[in-house]
């Protein structure tokens, strides 16, 4: 299996992501997955800077535009505190957790769009973690079945993260509250995150050739979602299935055509649709009833304190909610809504604004090659988290995603396939046609 074969590197940052994702099981038991994904975000930073000053490139303008946007969050982050009367310290803080959460975000795209990383090695490392992944859940499912301690211990480590325990404890399995049926997370902080990884996982491999280790390996993402028994996740991983047959077995006329039609059906029936929808959507929310109704909540208080007590530029700071929703930070299961009571309707634009563009920009890309709807899917799957998930707490997990957004850019700009871009060893960019 060429999974199994060594690996060629040519420069020293092929060599540091492809490592630093193969060995995410090694850090996640050390407790250090937390702490890797930040450190990383800023020394690779360093060295695209380095890239750029040394070598004349041409930079995407978009990955242009995510870097300026998280560095003015960052601006609305002390102005909020500022605003909200926070101390010096309380300042600081925020702006330690902009800097491993928020601005990991702007970084792994730029970086993404600037060295010299090959697809080839990013998705081999893709590959092998999920791999790894399908090995490991036939002894974490049948542990869970001989009822072994779930918890198995919280890491050391915990005292230099700040995000709470959750993001440095060992999981075997964890029992669901509603079902009493046990539920995997693996190297995730909770199963809902494990889906989301595979997801992206998922939607990183399309491009590759297709061979048995490809294959294994989408099944092996499929596999995680099953697992992670996440109601998002599976959702969407049936809408990226249905995206992906179409645009597989029908042309880009037939589908413009087709979505034509469907604006046309959407309009005449919106009413029924909307019912319909709406119905579905309380069926799937009364699989976890205390669950939805705990982030409905917290939406809620999140959004009555953001209008009522700082609209521009929010409070600045994480705040807990009441004993109601089990004491969980307000906001934290919606990106959007958690950037409207941290970060004000300023802060909410500086990340949809980019999120919008760079959608509909591989969405379209996506049809002049279909390489680029990977592109297009994790993207979409960032989009659609964010409804459900804090998207700036994950980012020191999901980089990958994020790297990968630039890399997706990058090709789009140079109007190529993913495997056909190779570097010069001063890092400059070039089209190798294959």
């Amino acid at each position: 299996m060429s999974i199994l074969q060594k690996t060629t590197f040519k420069n020293l940052d092929e060599k540091i992501i492809y490592f630093t994702i193969i060995l995410t099981y090694p850090l996640y038991l050390i407790g250090g997955l937390y702490l890797v994904g930040p450190i990383l975000s800023w020394i690779l930073l360093y060295r695209s800077l380095v890239v750029i000053f040394n070598v004349k490139m041409k930079i995407h303008h978009l990955s242009i535009v995510w870097i300026v946007s998280i560095l003015l969050i960052e601006v609305v982050v002390v102005i909020g505190s500022l605003n909200t009367g926070h101390s010096v310290l309380m300042t600081i803080k925020s702006t330690i957790g902009w800097a491993k959460g928020w601005a990991l975000i702007g970084i792994f795209i730029f970086i993404g769009s600037i060295l010299p990383i090959r697809y080839y090695i990013f998705q081999r490392a893709i590959i092998n973690i999920l791999w790894q992944s399908l090995l490991i859940s036939p002894f974490l499912i049948v542990v869970a079945f001989l009822n072994f301690p779930t918890l198995l211990y919280i890491s050391p480590l915990k005292f230099f993260g700040g995000g709470g325990e959750q993001f440095f404890k060992v999981w075997l399995y964890w029992n669901d509250l509603n079902t009493g049926l046990p539920r995997w997370q693996l190297f995730a902080p909770w199963s809902p995150a494990l889906a989301f990884y595979a997801l992206l996982a998922l939607s990183i491999i399309l491009p590759c050739p297709s061979d048995k280790t490809k294959y294994v390996a989408l099944f092996s993402a499929v596999v995680l979602v099953l697992l992670s028994e996440s109601r998002a996740g599976i959702v969407i991983l049936l809408m990226l299935i249905f995206i992906y047959a179409i645009s597989y077995f029908f042309d880009v006329i037939f589908i413009l055509f087709m979505m034509l039609i469907s604006c046309l059906i959407l309009g005449v029936f919106l009413n029924e649709i909307v019912e319909s929808v709406s119905g579905l959507v309380n069926y799937i929310n009364s699989m976890r009833s205390k669950s939805s109704m705990i982030r409905q909540t917290l939406n809620d208080i999140g959004l009555y304190r953001w209008y009522n007590e700082s609209f521009w530029f929010g409070h600045g700071n994480v705040e807990r909610g009441p004993h109601i929703v089990q004491f969980m930070p307000i906001g934290s299961h919606h990106t959007f809504i958690g950037l409207l009571f941290i970060k004000g309707i300023i802060g909410l634009l500086l990340y949809v604004l980019p999120l919008i563009a760079t959608t509909l920009y591989l969405f379209f890309k996506s049809f002049i090659r279909r390489d680029y709807l990977s592109g297009f899917f994790v993207i979409l799957i960032f989009l659609m988290y964010s409804f459900t998930e804090n998207i700036e707490i994950l980012s020191y997990l999901m980089w990958p995603g994020w790297l990968f957004i630039g890399m997706a850019l990058r090709v789009c700009f140079y109007d190529c396939h993913f495997n056909e871009i190779d570097f010069e060893d001063n890092g400059q960019a070039f089209v190798e046609r294959k």
